[in-house]
């Protein structure tokens, strides 16, 4: 097969670039983005795919950590756009609040525990109570919780009032705050208990919690500088040190965390490296410590260097089209099916993943519990537009008024996602020239981007080929893609049926009922193709093998996770 023409990169601006000393390669350096999951180029339904790995595999603990050190991490690509994780939706602030926020529950890690399962277990709450009704959560805070020791907070306790001043500042500026909509009140019946009220019955609440997303925030901060992008001070595993724009943040170990003689790590540098080429040399030379390999790159790493373990786990992200759902021509159906028809996913698997990989439908294959693959016979009539038919796409255009086909601008950002995202561009751009469809590439920096295009703003009659990244529960995908209030409703999607089903399965609290209807929400989607779905593969995480307690977690919440749990034994 051949594959399409690449397009020229679309690159960061970097300067002082010096592949010297570890130190100048370092500043080189930065957090990459990773693909694929398991099995054939033409993914099967024989049940969801699973994590593979050395890495995962050997991570039980086989002798006590040992502190100190710096850890070194290809964090990113380009810079983080805010670093006010209530402000912006990025996965960059997110990621980055990680390190030095916390949340009431965070997500479970540890050897056996895959990089997707995403079981909430506490963080700053020790503890938590469900009434038997379903509508109060109530959180006792840690005794020792406390704010970092840096002004103004100087180390002081973290509080129930705390955790209700982020609750509100949350639901008044957060993109995300529809997220939190199903909660009546928040209140503090002494220093160290929080109750949560619902005003309905929310299955998924605790993972909801755990999201990384409702960070607790410092008052005295925000109430100072309007904001937390001048300061970043939190009750998290590290304390910031520094952001070198294009080079790295660095972070130290803070000595007060709440979980006693973790962090293991003195140090953590999070590196921002542009270019793929660049992070795996850094990673052959050994200044790299843990970082995402691309499907192109993996072999060649491996047979290099097979001292070094790997981790492949089914990719939890959305690779997809979006539109204005409000105008023409992508109110039609007809349109939107005809996109979907027009894709090859096939080839992308091929190209993008070197034939490993799967189709998403409304959900991720990397979010196992839930996900029904499309070209299943569980998908029913919907599965047709799941499988390339380039002349049935012809015959819907040309139902829909576009006989001699049709050209529209399209919006990608390449300069966020890394270079599988990019080639993947060239390929949605081939395939729908191929059935009539001429997208006219219109690149977006990705600052840009992630605050206007990704939320919606953006001309009608524009496509859009973006990536939503990884949510921990299948509510949150669909809640926030499709629900009228939903935080990344990029298309504005209003559709009664969609509305209904979602509060439904979401008030649904038998676990085995709420996955038919989630299965049923698939379906029905699948046949509007609202949004068009592309491909997944496997995400594959490459350690130096002196990175020990590695029990690695997929969401963005990672830094307080697993990354405190890991220890340095045997570098140099």
């Amino acid at each position: 097969m051949t594959g399409p023409t690449r397009l020229s990169t679309y690159r960061l601006t970097r300067r002082a670039l010096v592949l010297g000393s570890l130190a100048a390669f370092a500043a080189a350096c930065g957090g990459a983005e990773a693909p694929a999951p398991q099995a054939s180029s033409v993914p099967q339904a024989s049940g969801a795919p699973q994590a593979s790995s050395s890495a995962q595999a050997s991570a039980a603990p086989a002798a006590a950590p040992k502190p100190g050190g710096s850890l070194v991490l290809r964090q990113w690509t380009g810079d983080p756009p805010d670093l006010d994780p209530y402000l912006n939706v990025t996965f960059r602030a997110q990621e980055f609040a990680g390190f030095f926020y916390s949340r009431l529950l965070k997500f479970d890690s540890g050897p056996g525990i895959a990089p997707n399962a995403f079981t909430p277990v506490p963080d700053l709450a020790e503890s938590y109570e469900v009434a038997p009704d379903g509508l109060t959560y109530t959180f006792k805070l840690r005794a020792n919780a406390k704010w970092q020791n840096k002004a103004p907070l100087n180390g002081r306790a973290v509080t129930a009032d705390d955790v209700i001043y982020s609750f509100e500042r949350f639901r008044k500026v957060s993109p995300q705050k529809g997220n939190l909509e199903m909660v009546k009140e928040v209140k503090a019946p002494d220093a160290r208990t929080v109750v949560f009220t619902l005003n309905k019955v929310f299955a998924p609440f605790e993972t909801t919690i755990a999201s990384p997303m409702f960070w607790i925030m410092p008052k005295e901060v925000i109430e100072a500088d309007g904001d937390a992008r001048k300061q970043v001070i939190g009750s998290g595993p590290f304390i910031f040190d520094r952001f070198e724009k294009g080079v790295q943040i660095v972070a130290k170990r803070n000595p007060d965390y709440y979980l006693p003689g973790m962090p293991y790590v003195d140090e953590v540098v999070l590196l921002i490296v542009p270019e793929d080429a660049t992070a795996v040399a850094g990673l052959r030379a050994k200044s790299i410590d843990i970082m995402a390999l691309s499907a192109s790159d993996r072999k060649a790493v491996v047979a290099s260097n097979p001292e070094m373990p790997l981790l492949d786990y089914p990719q939890n992200q959305l690779y997809f089209m979006y539109w204005r759902l409000d105008a023409p021509p992508f109110n039609d159906i007809r349109v939107r099916q005809a996109v979907s028809l027009a894709l090859d996913r096939d080839e992308m698997i091929a190209v993008l993943w070197e034939g490993i990989g799967f189709l998403n439908s409304a959900l991720p294959a990397g979010l196992q519990s839930f996900y029904l693959d499309p070209r299943s016979a569980d998908m029913g009539p919907s599965a047709k537009y799941f499988k390339r038919d380039v002349e049935g796409a012809k015959k819907l255009l040309a139902e829909a008024g576009f006989p001699n086909g049709l050209k529209v601008p399209m919006i990608a950002s390449l300069n966020a996602y890394g270079n599988t995202f990019n080639q993947s561009v060239e390929l949605v751009i081939k395939q729908l020239k191929d059935a009539g469809i001429t997208a006219d590439l219109r690149p977006q920096d990705y600052s840009a981007y992630i605050s206007s295009t990704f939320l919606g703003k953006f001309e009608p009659g524009t496509m859009v080929w973006g990536l939503e990244t990884p949510y921990q529960e299948p509510h949150d995908y669909l809640f926030n893609m499709y629900h009228p209030k939903g935080g990344r409703n990029h298309g504005g999607v209003n559709d009664p049926k969609v509305v209904e089903l979602l509060d439904k399965q979401a008030a649904t609290l038998d676990k085995v009922d709420r996955k038919k209807q989630i299965a049923d929400i698939q379906r029905y989607l699948g046949e509007q193709q609202h949004y068009v779905m592309g491909v997944a593969g496997n995400t594959t995480i490459i350690r130096q093998p002196w990175v020990k307690n590695f029990d690695y977690q997929s969401d963005y919440g990672r830094g307080g996770e697993y990354i405190p749990k890991l220890f340095l034994d045997g570098k140099k």
